[in-house]
């Protein structure tokens, strides 16, 4: 590469930089959003939720019940190998 490519190329990346910095408008400032109850309140209202269990803790696990399948390691394999022959999932995945 020449010296104009290189300095032709950082003008790009340069120029693509701060087209992504760019504010959009969709930042909004919360700090000095006023309060209308107190902190003991909220407290008082969290606690009163956890106790009835209306609030989300800080994990959430969910339990999966294990299904039998009705068809052998061997089918579900030779369908995959037919469909890969046959290209039938291509447009699933690549919009064709």
């Amino acid at each position: 590469m020449n010296a104009k490519q290189i300095l032709a190329a950082l003008a790009v990346f340069a120029a693509t930089g701060t087209a992504f910095a760019a504010d959009n408008g969709i930042f909004v400032e919360h700090t000095n959003v006023p309060s209308n109850k107190t902190r003991a309140e909220v407290r008082a209202e969290l606690e009163q939720a956890a106790s009835t269990e209306r609030v989300a803790g800080t994990s959430e696990f969910v339990e999966h019940a294990q299904v039998a399948s009705t068809r052998s390691r061997e089918e579900v394999r030779g369908e995959a190998v037919q469909a890969a022959r046959n290209q039938t999932g291509r447009a699933l995945y690549f919009g064709g």
